[in-house]
């Protein structure tokens, strides 16, 4: 065992002093041959000098395709990350905006019913190299519903409805709801040049209610009062939506059509969400 690594140890440190000596003739330039041989037992090592690349034109050629810009990356090609900013309607099976007699306080003030949704990621699979492609991401949204009658909102186990309030009268007054949001969906692009792309995507999302709140603001006496209640609202917990958006380049318009209810069954209005709005700001 003592013999085996002492030889083990002897072709280790002949070969260290081959490739020294093969480094030393290489930096004085003495060698009169592009090959040196050196025998090693049964085995011949071959060392072949550097070949010479100062006027080598392939240098030149790699410099040029180093320097050349960066084809467009699929992100500058994915049009899902960005802050959406939306309207809210809530509309009936019927896809109409009239409710029952006993349901009418759901009534919205379109001005003041806001959707807020911040795409923070955004991921593609390509299927055409950027022409089609798959995309999900993560988003977190704000839905804001903001009553249009004065009424006062309230919840229970079974049922959440409100009353009209002839006391109070409110400046603000709505229920907001927090989603975080994964999308699905199949997107297009007319071109591979974003600067030129005219895009269009359709598919679902996915959504789990994180929060609902509801909001009042009122003046009583000269005096201003803000009422904020956290409760569940009996909101469905689980949603999904179907959606399309279309654009050029950054600029892009998009839909959202739900297809849960915005409550759980039987336990208010059956109204389902619509949102239309538009991407202000892509993250990139």
């Amino acid at each position: 065992m003592q013999t085996n690594t002492t030889n083990y140890m002897k072709k280790i440190a002949l070969i260290f002093t081959v490739m020294l000596g093969a480094f030393a003739m290489n930096a004085q330039n003495e060698a009169k041959s592009d090959t040196a041989r050196f025998p090693l037992g049964e085995v011949e090592i071959l060392v072949v000098s550097k070949p010479d690349t100062t006027n080598d034109t392939s240098v030149d050629t790699l410099s040029n395709v180093i320097d050349e810009p960066d084809a467009p990356s699929k992100n500058d090609l994915t049009h899902w990350g960005g802050l959406d900013l939306g309207m809210n309607f809530l509309v009936n099976s019927d896809n109409k905006m009239k409710y029952p007699a006993n349901d009418e306080w759901i009534e919205l003030d379109q001005g003041h019913s806001l959707s807020w949704r911040f795409n923070l990621l955004e991921q593609k699979i390509r299927l055409a190299k950027d022409y089609a492609g798959i995309i999900t991401g993560v988003s977190l949204v704000y839905n804001s519903y903001s009553f249009d009658k004065n009424v006062a909102l309230y919840s229970n186990s079974d049922s959440t409805f409100a009353v009209l309030d002839t006391v109070a009268q409110y400046s603000k007054n709505k229920l907001r709801a927090t989603y975080l949001q994964v999308p699905l969906m199949l997107e297009f692009n007319t071109s591979n040049d974003p600067e030129r792309t005219f895009h269009v995507a359709a598919g679902i999302i996915g959504g789990w209610k994180i929060g609902s709140q509801y909001k009042q603001r009122f003046e009583s006496e000269g005096k201003e009062y803000k009422v904020k209640v956290s409760d569940d609202y009996n909101l469905s917990p689980l949603t999904l939506d179907a959606t399309a958006r279309i654009g050029y380049r950054n600029l892009t318009l998009f839909a959202t059509y739900g297809l849960t209810s915005l409550f759980k069954d039987d336990k208010g209005p059956e109204v389902y969400p619509v949102t239309v709005g538009l991407s202000l700001m892509p993250f990139k």
